[in-house]
């Protein structure tokens, strides 16, 4: 019988994993920032990630987070 494999990291509620490529000189600064304040990089990312969407919505307006589906026209 096969054994099954198990993640030892759960993703918390209400939160989803991302991974994403940046620049090696962006992430060794966030978690500089991190270790300086005492939080995770993964707070840290958050909080720049909100800060961003707050102040794009800010300019533009709020984001639809839903999408139309549109018909396929075959």
């Amino acid at each position: 019988m096969a054994k099954s494999k198990s993640n030892p990291r759960s993703i918390p509620e209400g939160k989803t994993q991302v991974n994403f490529n940046l620049p090696e000189s962006s992430a060794e600064k966030m978690k500089a920032i991190a270790f300086a304040h005492g939080q995770t990089q993964s707070e840290v990312y958050n909080l720049a990630v909100e800060k961003f969407i707050e102040l794009y919505e800010k300019k533009n307006g709020p984001v639809k987070t839903t999408i139309k589906k549109k018909s396929i026209n075959i």
